[in-house]
């Protein structure tokens, strides 16, 4: 008697867990692999950050944040299936949870997440996930001010376990995130004064040079691969005032664009901590598999019915939850709100996703510039 198509796919899943592995998040036949041990590159990952507690500081430095939306190391950027739908949803929201620590801490001025890569801050922290199973975080971070000092550049991994995902209020990798916020706060503490002045003054100009170029080409200069400032323009440069209120208007942009973030975060992030947790319970279980098939004796014999099923079940639950976290962030970002903004006596209607709208926007800015400096 032929066996049953449930048999069969349980044979075939039970088929790839037995695999060496050589491809860790993806088998020859298109099914995932969610085992941890193996995923390659994991010999790179450093230890599991310790728990530690957040240090707060009750006078802030007078330097504004940028948190760079993450880029997703592990995926394809040309695929588009479910699974690089979801980790483009996880870039967002762990830039906007680093930007909640950050906050928390009481170490900084205003922290934002941008859309983009600018020069819109003092300070500008960019990420990329190089692993994500719900069991193991893995990020590089990298933090930049705009003299092109660097305050960190480092690789933190996080594991959680079954405990942190007990408490649904709580982010399983808190302490990752409070791991960066703490080394940020030490490299803050290397800035003399007289540094923290000129920071900012270069701040200020290398955003001025962003959006008018030939207009401020020769305020600053590069020296040894940092940025200092060859003179500095007068009070009442009415050209200056002008970078003021764009800045303004860009900070009101990417202010908006942040309740948006919002939404994200309570629409999509009570299924994205599902997902999670069952990533978490298919890793756990297929390494347990995999080193119990490697000499220690199965529960269930192995190639039996119960062996199948438990892998089988494990796959279900997470495909399950990577369907519906799917649905809620395509439709995300298929409703994404256009952004209404005044700018001067003209109101600016941005459309697309947010990276798209924050590329509209800043052309627009530039544009502005052209035309007031053009009016001088």
């Amino acid at each position: 008697m032929n066996a049953s198509p449930s048999l069969a796919i349980l044979t075939l899943l039970l088929s790839i867990v037995g695999m060496s592995c050589s491809s860790p998040r993806e088998s020859t036949t298109g099914l995932p692999v969610y085992t941890a041990a193996d995923v390659s590159g994991a010999a790179d990952w450093p230890p599991p950050v310790a728990k530690a507690e957040l240090q707060l500081e009750s006078e802030p430095l007078p330097l504004e944040v940028g948190v760079v939306v993450f880029e997703e190391g592990l995926r394809n950027p040309d695929a588009q299936d479910a699974r690089d739908k979801l980790r483009s949803v996880e870039t967002r929201l762990a830039a906007a949870y680093l930007r909640d620590i950050l906050t928390e801490s009481g170490q900084w001025g205003a922290v934002r997440v941008l859309p983009g890569a600018s020069h819109f801050a003092a300070l500008t922290l960019s990420g990329v996930i190089i692993h994500s199973d719900g069991r193991d975080f893995v990020v590089d971070i990298k933090a930049v001010d705009a003299t092109n000092r660097v305050w960190l550049d480092a690789r933190f991994h996080s594991q959680a376990s079954a405990v942190e995902y007990l408490d649904t209020t709580t982010e399983p990798f808190r302490p990752l995130f409070v791991a960066i916020a703490n080394r940020l706060r030490v490299a803050a503490e290397d800035l003399a004064s007289t540094d923290m002045a000129r920071l900012m003054g270069v701040a200020d100009l290398r955003y001025a040079q962003e959006l008018a170029p030939e207009a401020f080409s020769a305020y600053l200069s590069e020296e040894n691969g940092f940025l200092q400032p060859n003179r500095l323009p007068a009070d009442s440069d009415p050209m200056m005032a002008r970078i003021a209120r764009i800045r303004n208007q860009e900070a009101l942009f990417i202010d908006t664009v942040d309740e948006q973030y919002v939404d994200l975060r309570e629409e999509l992030g009570p299924t994205y901590r599902l997902w999670r947790r069952s990533s978490f319970e298919q890793a756990e279980y297929l390494e347990a598999y995999t080193e119990r098939a490697s000499g220690r004796e199965l529960k269930a014999k192995q190639g039996s019915f119960a062996a199948m099923q438990q892998v089988y079940s494990a796959y279900r639950s997470v495909r399950i939850q990577e369907q519906d976290l799917f649905e809620l962030a395509t439709g995300f970002d298929n409703e994404t709100a256009p952004t209404v903004l005044e700018v001067g006596e003209n109101v600016v209607r941005l459309g697309g996703t947010l990276d798209e709208q924050y590329s509209q926007w800043r052309r627009i800015l530039g544009q502005i510039i052209v035309i007031e400096q053009g009016a001088l």
